[in-house]
């Protein structure tokens, strides 16, 4: 019902037509009209209309009426174990960070997480698929954007494009890889809560370099000013570089690949190393075997050898990392022992551009769920500045590529290595694609290989040429 009257129908309440107006000839007639307003009003308004000496007094009833209270929704999320994703995850919404659970209380949480990795994980998920009971948020650790089979193979995740359209989210609030990492078509299937370089960055230990007298390594040096400096930190029982966490499979080294001229697969994602890659791969893997059996700045492959361990220990000079251990490393592993510093990985000349590779951790809305709104709300805020914020506070979160996270004055005091981070992750390049969706399986053909070229059981030509003809077979077979 309208809240206002037309002078027309205010005249009709009063008995008053145009045609049959009564005059009167002492003191004017005061009509009450009283109409029902079914929606809050915040004042009461009073309109005096005078025809002819015959007041009409329109009076608003307001009722006030009280919405009825949202229906709950529980939200099941599937997701890893870890502290990183479940752990803090829970904890962010018990805390209420950035006043979500408040602003939300209509939506309650129900977390089922998964121990183990993917090979755990990824049947828990077929198997809720299969029974028709998966819930409404999935995890998925990316390996070559197999993420996306999710979206347009399997119909397991939704296409978001359509809620960041009808709720105007801004994705221009992540760096353009990231947003790219998860789109195919013009459709756009899931938010980051983890994005990062592929180990970009070599931490270390200060105080041992500064009693050694050696130089301050620098961010441009390339690959075999690394080296030198590093036979130079090799003294006695202390190693002097270790490629660490950047291990020659392509999760971690493709940064490296690409930075000697590689292409892991061609852009449609169905030829292993094309053109001149195999040269380039070569290269790398060279230098890798050399830091062993020829500059001796690192031991063979050996399931003891921890290298946090060992640079705790100060038994080693320094070592690659993942972008998480900036902030770990000195904060919790080695705490008041000796000052840590980072610096970039080599380059393969003075000069060149340097070369990158987005690792993430992403989640998506089902296409079982009965509450995508809902579940969209999650999801922005689980990739929201407020949770990776305070997530890093917390040491369990990590970084988001978002531009803002990366400015923000709290997470550079907790995670000051972020200041490295920001100029890869403004240039940040997507994964290589898979086009079959077989990146585990690439990556597992990959590590064969190359680990018995560092154990020096096959040489570094037999290795390429095996990497070749191995990944290709893989890229050869159905999609999976």
């Amino acid at each position: 019902m309208k809240s206002k009257m037309t002078r027309r129908e205010l005249l009709k309440l009063a008995g008053i037509g145009s045609a049959g107006a009564i005059l009167a000839a002492c003191k004017p007639k005061v009509v009450e009209v009283t109409k029902i307003v079914e929606k809050p009003v915040e004042k009461v308004v009073t309109q005096v209309v005078e025809k002819e000496k015959v007041v009409t007094k329109v009076v608003e009833k307001v009722v006030v009426k009280t919405p009825a209270p949202r229906e709950k929704v529980v939200l099941r999320i599937h997701t890893n174990q870890g502290d990183q994703w479940y752990g803090w995850m829970k904890e962010a919404w018990e805390r209420n960070v950035g006043g979500w659970r408040s602003e939300h209380p209509y939506i309650e949480l129900k977390f089922e997480p998964v121990a183990g990795w993917t090979n755990d994980y990824f049947p828990k998920i077929f198997a809720h698929v299969a029974a028709g009971t998966l819930g409404d948020i999935v995890w998925f650790p990316p390996r070559h954007r197999n993420h996306i089979s999710w979206g347009i193979e399997y119909n397991i995740v939704r296409d978001l494009m359509p809620m960041v359209e009808a709720t105007n989210y801004d994705l221009s609030q992540f760096f353009p890889g990231v947003v790219a990492s998860s789109s195919w078509e013009g459709k756009f299937f899931w938010m980051p809560i983890t994005s990062e370089p592929s180990c970009p960055v070599i931490a270390y230990n200060k105080d041992l370099v500064e009693e050694m007298g050696l130089p301050e390594p620098q961010n441009d040096w390339d690959y075999m000013e690394l080296t030198d400096w590093a036979m130079k930190a090799t003294k006695g029982d202390v190693w002097g570089y270790h490629v660490g966490h950047m291990g020659p499979h392509p999760i971690s080294c493709t940064p490296q690949y690409r930075q000697f001229g590689a292409k892991m697969v061609s852009d449609d994602g169905k030829t292993a190393l094309p053109g001149n890659s195999p040269e380039a791969v070569k290269k790398v893997l060279q230098w890798r075997y050399d830091l062993i059996y020829k500059y001796k700045t690192m031991p063979k492959p050996d399931v003891q050898f921890n290298v946090a361990d060992m640079f705790v220990a100060g038994k080693l000079v320094s070592f690659t990392i993942w972008p998480v251990f900036i902030n770990r490393l000195p904060k919790v592993i080695v705490g008041d022992k000796f000052r840590v510093g980072f610096f970039y990985t080599p380059l393969d000349k003075k000069g060149s551009k340097r070369r990158s590779m987005l690792n993430e951790h992403v989640h998506g809305v089902t296409t079982f769920s009965k509450h995508p709104e809902e579940a969209f709300e999650y999801l922005k805020w689980h990739s929201s500045l407020e949770f990776c914020v305070q997530g890093l506070l917390s040491g369990k979160g990590a970084p988001v590529g978002r531009p803002d996270l990366f400015e923000d004055q709290r997470a550079l005091t907790i995670f000051p290595g972020l200041k490295l981070l920001k100029p890869i992750m403004e240039e940040i390049e997507p994964d290589f694609f898979v086009a079959n969706f077989r990146g585990e399986e690439f990556d597992r053909e990959w590590s064969a290989q190359t680990q018995l070229l560092l154990l020096d059981k096959q040489g570094t030509d037999e290795t390429v040429n095996n990497i070749k003809a191995n990944c290709q077979a893989v890229l050869d077979k159905e999609p999976a």
